[in-house]
């Protein structure tokens, strides 16, 4: 039941309210609910960018996980790029990143387990768990760390293709809105000025370039009464001594 309501809770993205850093601390907290570990830590990576810690589950661990970025060595790092799990059986046997191993293991730490957060062939970070006993996560163990990382995964891509289609959707009713702004205009001046709508969007469209004015600006105003286009010559009216101007 614990398993089944953790993994709900990750899969429960689809709010208004969204919290990354809040989702992510979460996920932590499941491994450390769920898993035979001592500490666990987050860690994701921008599209081209570097490895940041995003959530840890105390000071202790933060710590080492800052550690392992600045020295830019560690089985994360090593999962991240290869995309696997990768397990550190015993921080005290050497290995190929004995600066983090001593590190960790002065913090306390027996072993580590690193699992890649990704979705196919995109990785987008790691998951990484501490533990305070030598050798290698419990079969049960792994499984259900791959499953927290693999749904952690999927959602924070879902979130992302959301807020992506909200941004399209909100740039979109932005543009539908300016587009019915100007016709209101062109509609105005045609009406006012007696010419055909083509007309009046390219005197729009020229007087807002020549005013480096945007024409959405220049259409509300003219729409408001508080701007107006000056009419060409052949418009203006006739002088009072009945000559042309």
């Amino acid at each position: 039941m614990r398993v089944t309501a953790a993994l709900i809770d990750v899969a429960d993205t689809l709010v208004a309210d969204f919290d990354p850093a809040d989702f992510l601390y979460r996920v932590a907290e499941h491994c450390m609910d769920l898993l035979d570990i001592g500490d666990a830590g987050v860690m994701l990576a921008a599209r081209g960018g570097p490895l940041r810690l995003v959530a840890t589950t105390s000071e202790q661990v933060r710590l080492v996980e800052l550690f392992e970025l600045d020295a830019r060595e560690g089985p994360c790092f090593s999962a991240y790029r290869d995309g696997a799990a990768v397990d550190h059986l015993d921080l005290t046997a050497p290995s190929r990143w004995p600066d983090f191993s001593a590190r960790a293991h002065r913090a306390g730490y027996r072993s580590v387990h690193a699992s890649p957060i990704r979705l196919r062939a995109e990785i987008i970070g790691v998951l990484n768990l501490f533990r305070r006993a030598t050798g290698p996560l419990p079969e049960a163990d792994r499984h259900l760390a791959r499953a927290l990382a693999d749904s952690t995964a999927i959602s924070l891509l879902q979130q992302t293709a959301l807020d992506h289609h909200r941004t399209l959707s909100t740039q979109l009713q932005g543009a539908l809105n300016t587009r019915t702004v100007i016709e209101q205009a062109k509609g105005y001046l045609s009406s006012h000025h007696a010419i055909d709508p083509a007309a009046a969007f390219q005197r729009l469209r020229a007087h807002a370039r020549h005013h480096r004015i945007r024409i959405v600006d220049l259409s509300r105003d003219i729409i408001d009464g508080t701007g107006a286009l000056p009419l060409p010559p052949d418009e203006e009216s006739p002088r009072r001594d009945g000559r042309a101007p």
